[in-house]
């Protein structure tokens, strides 16, 4: 069986894009993008003011999920903004590294085959792919 590799995400541009380019010249746009979840969730976690009890909290987290994109799509997107709202098509990938300090590292990104402003999207439906 094969495997699917797909997704497509909204939300909002966290915090300012990252551009730069590769050693070998490839430009890279990384982000993260926030999805809020319209739910409230408990969360457990420790009490401040009694050790070694539990107090609940509800409330909104957002997820960060970070994005990266190459070659001629990052190039035609360098200039998003923080707080812009997109719709992001892609497919995840896991990346590894190492510290200087010697330490295993990991982080699941999306890597971007289409970034669409939502707010283009919302205000022309026929513009969609």
């Amino acid at each position: 069986m094969t495997s699917v590799n797909q997704v497509i995400l909204t939300g909002k541009v966290a915090k300012p894009p990252q551009f730069h380019h590769q050693p070998d010249g490839t430009p890279v746009l990384q982000f993260s993008l926030e999805l809020n979840d319209s739910k409230n969730i408990s969360v457990t976690t420790p009490s401040q003011s009694h050790q070694g009890q539990t107090s609940k909290r509800a409330g909104l987290y957002p997820s960060l999920i970070h994005i990266v994109a190459l070659g001629q799509l990052a190039q035609s997107r360098s200039e998003l903004q923080s707080g812009q709202r997109l719709l992001v098509k892609g497919r995840l990938h896991q990346r590894h590294w190492e510290t200087p300090e010697g330490r295993y590292r990991s982080r699941t990104e999306v890597i971007a085959s289409e970034l669409h402003s939502a707010e283009e999207n919302e205000a022309n439906p026929q513009s969609q792919k």
